[in-house]
């Protein structure tokens, strides 16, 4: 804690360094006025916000005065922006460039009551469904009418090159990916359990980052993918209620509510979650060498009931100390309880595949967790446009209690049941504790140039402590198993700093950088005395260079270089035995490394202003080294398959990707993605490869009467795996969406998930012991129905204590009182 401290102070005091040594160009100012398109009449306290146009990051903003006036103020020269909003009118954007020397006039911004579409081209009312920005592919999921009423996780299914399984773990174009929420690591415990909290309706927007530049975290092969929550920060209040249901056994609720009064902004939300997912299984193995029972074929059938409940908040405040300094801070609090009910048919074949035994396994677990996190946030600008320095620190506090009981009763054919079934009971103990504490400084160098840099700490603290017991019939009693149990601490400590600098030459625009992170993994399982130690130092170098060409600088073409690391998790360091499926165990690895991976990329985009279309086609390469993955053998005596994380081999992707977003009028759009893949692994034993592709495309339909009409639908070929493929999958949605109200306040959505009912996980396995086939399947075709009701107002007197007189009139008044000629007085 000393050190970063100490990097955080020289981090001050370089960026007061840097600032003095540049020369800042001269201040520039941006205004215009507002009014109302139909009236003519000024719009007072409408929010005006300028952003940079290369990445729609904010630069300032202002709300307009009494006469519908604004006026921003030290602008530097460039293309921006201007994004208008109020309550009751459609969202209006209009691009401004700032030129050297010249203060800029953006004309009368006329605003459109909301329902009604523009005709001014340079005006958009919506944003686009998909967007290229110079580091990152942005999907607008306002508009994602299939995933109302579900979660992040359902607004990711919708997101090309996202993969999401049957256990809701994400990857990215196949590989390991780091989940962000509004560009920081995910508060709540694991991503899949931060995406689950995240209610769809508030997400605003989803960035997907393939190549992190260096000023990201180097964790996850696949890239970063950045959940950014809708905000609010006009002067007033502003409240949405959500509640919703699914034929599969689903309710679930939320409450949004934001008030901004002068320098204060609270916010806060409450959500809960109830579902009831049933599932069922199916796998088939032949044993190429039989085991010691003579089985040459193995069957298992499984059905399975899921219950689980949780609830949760996040409350917090803003606090504008003044036009350079703002204070957030916030609290968020999450509980969690689970059921699982696992019924199991084991049968075990001769070579002639008859039936020699077999089995009924039934296995419940309960487990209920709670964690809560705490984030304090620093945000300093400085006098100099696009300077401004921010601080980050957070803590998460997690801790769970689970249990489970197995029971497999065994019976041989011609036989009856044989006696004295195996029996198992299990209890586990979990407490996790999670720091990160965070510092970035971003500076203008002259014109065009700008310096980034950053030291961040992440420190993480896991206790582990699971007991298995066996029954004993001799006793009988249960009786703790010193090999299915373990108690474990570990400990992750991970330091870094990074430098970006960004500039351009003409229509190159470029930026270098890299990212230095110390990492240290500790690891000590109490129960069998071995210990895990692994130090190790990484630099992540990152090049990126954007072409806009110069006849049409609505096209550019985009170059990037980045490095990327998979460390061993928890769960694949820690020495457990997982037997909650007899013939098929887990365990996992302490001896694991981390992968790294080197990754390019170069795409080529094109934006129709005219049409508000786009398109953007791209090739990659990746390679990773050491690739982390599971392999599962085969003992040959007991007929039992183990599967272990391990370095496995060398990974290789080679593909290109074709996205258009095509508006083929003012009520309908298009858009699909394409990608393409050529994969590769090759170590001593595995070689394996084949080409793969993916299709993603989405249609919606503006119809009369404010009702809106989405499908959506994917497909995914095979993909390998190490030891054979992940089969095909496909899925297809529909959603209907209509809006009440003149102000469209109140939001009534339906949606069919999985029309079809084709969404399941399938997969072969083939090696010289053993070849397998594995499918799983649950409910995933289902109605829910959601309602969504928001109201609120933007008044900056809203809260002000009403004067008996307006001031002007009062004014205007005293005036005409002195202007009276006073009592006794006249013409003689």
């Amino acid at each position: 804690m000393r050190n970063y401290l100490f990097l955080i102070a020289v981090l001050f005091v370089a960026s007061y360094n840097v600032n003095g040594q540049t020369t800042t160009p001269a201040p520039l100012k941006v205004t215009g006025k507002i009014a109302d398109i139909a009236t003519g009449k000024p719009v007072e306290y409408a929010s005006v916000v300028l952003l940079k146009q290369a990445d729609s990051a904010m630069v300032t903003g202002a709300y307009t005065n009494p006469a519908g006036n604004f006026s921003l103020n030290n602008i530097a020269p460039g293309i921006y922006v201007l994004r208008i909003t109020f309550m009751g009118y459609e969202k209006l954007e209009k691009a401004v460039r700032v030129t050297d020397g010249k203060n800029t006039f953006a004309g009368t911004l006329r605003l459109q009551p909301a329902g009604k579409v523009l005709n001014a081209v340079e005006i958009k009312a919506e944003k686009p469904a998909f967007s290229m920005q110079i580091d990152r592919q942005v999907f607008d999921a306002g508009n994602m009418i299939n995933a109302e009423g579900g979660t992040g996780t359902d607004i990711l299914k919708n997101i090309p090159s996202v993969d999401v399984d049957i256990d809701d773990n994400i990857t990215l174009r196949g590989k390991s990916v780091t989940i962000y929420v509004d560009g920081k690591p995910s508060p709540f415990g694991d991503a899949k359990t931060a995406l689950q909290m995240i209610p769809a309706e508030s997400i605003d927007r989803v960035e997907v980052i393939n190549n992190p530049s260096a000023k990201f975290e180097a964790n996850g092969s696949g890239g970063i993918i950045n959940i950014v929550l809708k905000k609010d920060k006009a002067i007033g209040y502003n409240v949405m209620i959500n509640a919703g249901g699914a034929t599969r056994g689903e309710g679930s609720g939320s409450l949004n509510a934001s008030l901004r009064l002068k320098r204060f902004n609270f916010f806060g939300n409450y959500n809960g979650r109830y579902e009831q997912v049933n599932g069922s299984g199916y796998s088939y193995r032949q044993n190429l060498v039989a085991d010691s029972s003579h089985t040459s074929f193995f069957s298992q059938s499984s059905r399975n009931e899921n219950t689980n409940s949780n609830n949760g908040g996040r409350f917090g405040f803003d606090y504008f100390l003044d036009d350079h300094n703002t204070f957030t801070i916030s609290q968020g609090i999450n509980r969690n309880n689970n059921q699982n009910e696992d019924n199991i048919l084991l049968n075990y074949l001769d070579d002639k595949k008859a039936t020699l035994r077999y089995g009924d396994r039934n296995n419940i677990s309960r487990s209920n967790n709670g964690n809560n996190n705490t984030n304090l946030n620093y945000k300093h600008t400085f006098d100099k446009p696009n300077q401004e320095l921010t601080a980050y620190v957070s803590y998460s506090g997690n801790s769970s209690n689970s249990s489970s009981n197995y029971y497999t009763q065994y019976h041989i054919t011609g036989i009856d049941t044989l006696p004295n079934a195996d029996k198992q009971y299990n209890t586990s103990r979990n407490k996790n504790s999670f720091w990160n504490l965070q510092s970035d400084y971003t500076s203008p160098i002259g014109a065009k140039g700008k310096l980034e840099a950053g030291v961040k700490s992440t420190m993480r603290h896991i206790d582990n402590n699971y007991i298995a017991s066996l029954y004993d019939w001799s006793i009988p009693d249960y009786k703790v198993s010193p090999v299915l149990s373990n108690q474990y601490n570990y400990e992750e400590d991970i330091f870094a700093g990074y430098f970006n600098f960004a500039n351009a030459i003409g229509n190159l625009g470029y930026q270098v950088g890299v990212r230095a992170e110390q990492s240290h993994l500790k690891g000590y399982s109490v129960t069998r005395d071995t210990t895990v130690n692994n130090r190790f130092f990484n630099l992540f170098p990152s090049v990126f260079l954007k072409y806009n060409l110069p006849k049409n600088q609505n096209q550019s073409l985009v170059f990037n270089y980045s490095t990327r690391i998979d460390r061993p998790n928890f769960d694949q360091l820690l020495p457990y035995v997982n037997n909650s499926d007899p013939q098929n165990i887990r365990t996992g690895n302490p001896e694991l490394q981390p992968a790294l991976s080197h990754k390019f990329e170069v795409s080529y985009s094109e934006y129709y202003p005219k049409t508000n279309n786009y398109m953007s086609i791209s090739s990659y390469y990746a390679q990773t080294n050491d690739n982390i993955d599971r392999i599962s053998t085969l003992d040959t005596i007991s007929g039992i398959t183990t599967t272990r994380p391990m370095n496995l081999a060398t990974q290789q992707n080679i593909g290109g990707n074709v996205s258009y977003s095509l508006n083929l009028s003012k009520w309908w759009k298009v858009w699909a993605n394409l990608n393409v893949e050529y994969n590769k692994l090759t170590s001593v034993t595995i070689n394996n490869e084949n080409f793969s592709y993916g299709l993603n495309g989405n249609t919606q339909f503006r119809l009369p009467g404010r009702v809106s009409v989405e499908l959506s639908g994917h497909f995914r070929s095979p993909r390998i795996q190490p030891q054979g493929t992940f089969k095909a999958m496909n899925g297809m949605d529909f959603g209907v969406r209509k809006e009440f109200l003149k102000t469209r306040a109140l939001v009534v959505a339906l949606n069919i998930s999985d029309i079809l009912n084709t969404q399941q996980f399938n997969s072969h396995y083939q090696t010289a012991t053993f070849i397998q086939d594995y499918d799983r399947k649950r409910a995933t075709r289902f109605i829910r129905l959601n309602v969504r009701y928001r109201f609120g107002k933007m008044d900056p007197n809203l809260f002000k204590k009403k004067k008996p007189q307006d001031e002007d009139d009062k004014k205007e008044e005293d005036k005409k009182e002195e202007e009276k000629p006073k009592e006794g007085t006249g013409r003689l």
